[in-house]
């Protein structure tokens, strides 16, 4: 017989683990190296592989391998396949013994010794061959002795029983005396019966004649009590096929408990073990069959992405066992509300899918969709807590099949982002023009990055006037697109600061720039003339919320040398909202080092008075579109001056944003605000413009601010 490749199956979560391993192996002839990442990912494998040895790795995320061994080992399928577990922990009797008790015949510490390791599966190999020599031969040659340990029954042409072994009596609970004799329908018959199907000793004795050597996968073994038995038959006969009244020998064996562990196994590899949801390979098969499915029937599929709205704060603040059960529990709503064709799967972490085959319209989805939102958004009692959560969801459709997987999931993916761009707890239809969007999204995003990794971004600086004193006293740093390089059309903060902020970019560019300005605030101080301007630096609810902020902060700070009170962190109410508890702490801490922390865009989001009372604000920066109004409406004239007067009250200064008229001006400067930032006295100017600026203003130069 002509052997074919020997396949071995490696199981290590490192990547590069795996490809030492197969380096080593390399000299081997007449092999198959498989690998798999996970413990899921082997088990899946050995669904549809059978391996001379499997080289496994103790410790890896999710399932280990002493867990995965024994799952391995305990299977009817591979019970028999070495097992040698690779770690690169000591080999401690402990560990070693654990491993032989999951099922492994060798344990073997890194770094491992080529050599050994090279003829340790060579040995295996030569086993598996001599093992597949010996079945192939055994297939052949099948008799009664062989067959030991199965039960064995001869048939006569009729289907009267003339012989059966001990095995045989003990599965069908009697003894033999009874037995001979009896039919072969009384014990045996197909799984589920079909109207114009022969009896299962007709098939059993047509195939027999045919191939000579036949296994009938799965039948019911009916014993004496009338209980059930899932068997395997594997049927031959020893007499000639020219013969017509010949004999057929059954070799039966009870498959149930390894139909059941089989069973485990395909379960393990295709559902989430927490949400015992569809996983994330599950759902892409189900998501590839349906649009095929679709393609033929001229169907529609719809796809429903779900994101967890601040998932995170509730792992963070109430634990992860809490966590936990909140998805368990999201999951379980989900399953309640699907039809029996549709399909939930968790993707992993906090993110979820929905297979909708068979939609009747767009309008069939958004239902769907509201009625997702409905339901996760009700409060959910965990462990005495009542915990509520909000999701966002993109929907994407494949008509008629015309649009493949990977669209699918692209497009809904896409439709996610907008969702949660027009406020989370929402959903959204993917429509083409989000995909153009996206695409504009995606170049701006790849051309910021290339700025940040080559330090072109530029920063400009916009004075704040104060009334009071007649001259610039501070400044903000406000981040540019750099004019050169990167497209005709300078792209404008408002756009490429969100995408930095959802690209996690923001913390680079907001360390470029708190560089560019601490160098800035350091030259000030080189001259009597700047001594005493201020410099306010933005800081992103992102950077706020990183662990290693203070930590970056620091080493920012250690290359520079001015009075730390001339800095000032501007901060918007958006921080404060996914972990307020944090960036409290980290706030304090700002105020102790001797920073000056200003609260932005006051008035345009909660504008709680809670956060003025419980935060170390120093200053309100009155949000612009106040300013824009004033001079037309009174309502925002009285809503300014109250704003003003709570700044009093907690002892802090005012700066009106956006000041860029005489009308502003004059609508502001009565009511007590004395610091006026805004087109009016200056445009954001590149830091070589500062100077002149401040050494141009003077009493003189404002005398529309004495009349």
């Amino acid at each position: 017989m002509d052997l074919q490749p020997s396949k071995i199956l490696i199981v290590d979560d490192i990547l590069h683990n795996r490809i030492a391993l197969n380096k080593v192996l390399e000299p081997l002839n007449n092999v198959e190296v498989i690998e798999a990442a996970s413990g899921n990912e082997a088990l899946k494998t050995l669904l549809s592989n059978d391996f001379s040895v499997i080289l496994l790795d103790v410790n890896m995320p999710g399932m280990d391998g002493y867990e995965v061994a024994s799952l391995i080992s305990s299977s009817q399928a591979h019970k028999h396949t070495p097992i040698v577990m690779v770690t690169a922990h000591d080999s401690s009797g402990p560990d070693v013994l654990r491993a032989y008790e999951a099922g492994a015949i060798d344990y073997l510490t890194k770094p491992i010794e080529s050599t050994i390791l090279l003829n340790k599966v060579k040995q295996f190999i030569k086993i598996s061959q001599l093992q597949a020599k010996t079945n192939y031969l055994k297939s052949e040659r099948e008799s009664i002795l062989e067959a030991a340990g199965q039960g064995v029954v001869k048939f006569n042409s009729e289907g009267d029983i003339e012989f059966i072994n001990n095995k045989a009596c003990q599965m069908l609970g009697s003894v033999a005396d009874k037995i001979i004799g009896s039919k072969f329908d009384k014990w045996f018959t197909h799984m589920e019966i079909e109207p114009d199907s022969d009896d299962l000793f007709v098939f059993l004795r047509k195939k027999v004649h045919e191939l000579g050597l036949y296994q009938q996968p799965i039948a019911k073994l009916i014993d004496n009590n009338q209980a059930i038995h899932l068997v395997e038959l594997t049927c031959t006969s020893p007499s000639p096929k020219s013969q017509k009244n010949y004999s057929m020998i059954v070799l039966f064996q009870d498959i149930s408990a390894r139909l059941e562990m089989e069973s485990k196994l395909i379960h393990l590899a295709n559902y989430d073990t927490l949400t015992q949801l569809a996983n994330r390979a599950c759902f892409h098969d189900n998501l590839a069959r349906a649009i095929s499915r679709s393609k033929r029937l001229e169907s529609t599929v719809v796809l429903l992405l779900l994101d967890l709205d601040r998932f995170k704060q509730v792992n963070d603040t109430l634990g992860h066992d809490i966590g936990d059960e909140l998805l368990q529990g999201v999951a379980k709503r989900l399953a309640s509300m699907l039809r029996e064709t549709d399909l939930a799967a968790r993707l992993g972490g906090d993110e979820f899918a929905i297979l909708i085959e068979d939609c009747q319209s767009s309008i069939d989805a958004e239902l769907l969709a509201k009625k997702v939102l409905s339901l996760i958004s009700k409060p959910f009692l965990i462990q005495d807590k009542e915990i509520c959560i909000e999701t966002s969801i993109g929907l994407s459709r494949s008509i008629s099949g015309k649009s493949d997987k990977a669209t699918l999931l692209k497009w809904a993916d896409i439709a996610l982002y907008e969702a949660k761009a027009e406020g989370r707890n929402c959903y959204q239809m993917f429509v083409p023009e989000m995909s153009v969007h996206a695409q504009k999204q995606a170049l701006i995003q790849s051309q910021l990055r290339q700025i940040i990794e080559q330090d072109l971004l530029e920063v400009h600086y916009q004075g704040q006037f104060c009334l009071k004193e007649n001259r610039f006293v501070g400044f903000e740093a406000l981040v540019r697109w750099p004019k050169s390089n990167f497209g005709e059309i300078l792209i404008s903060p408002a756009i490429f600061i969100p995408i930095a902020e959802q690209s996690y970019l923001i913390h680079e560019l907001g360390y470029q720039v708190l560089q560019q300005a601490c160098g800035v605030l350091q030259s000030w101080q080189l001259s009597t003339d700047t001594q005493h301007l201020t410099l306010a630096v933005n800081l992103s609810a992102k950077q706020l919320n990183a662990y290693d902020f203070l930590d970056r902060l620091e080493h920012v700070l250690c290359q520079f040398d001015f009075p730390l009170a001339k800095l000032t962190f501007e901060v918007t109410e958006t921080a404060f909202l996914d972990d307020s508890e944090h960036v409290q702490k980290c706030m304090q801490t700002l105020m102790n080092m001797g920073f000056s922390l200003a609260l932005d865009d006051f008035g345009t989001g909660y504008s709680s008075l809670n956060y003025l009372q419980n935060l170390p604000f120093d200053i309100i920066k009155i949000d612009r579109c106040f300013i824009q109004r004033l001079g037309f409406c009174h309502k925002t004239m009285a809503l300014v001056k109250a704003i003003i007067t709570i700044a009093d009250a907690f002892d802090m200064s005012v700066v009106a944003e956006g000041v860029e008229n005489q009308i502003q001006l004059d609508c502001i400067a009565p009511l007590g605000c004395n610091k006026i930032q805004g087109f009016y006295f200056s445009k954001p100017i590149p830091k070589e413009d500062v100077a002149s600026l401040i050494s141009a203003t003077n009493i003189t130069n404002k005398k529309t601010l004495s009349q």
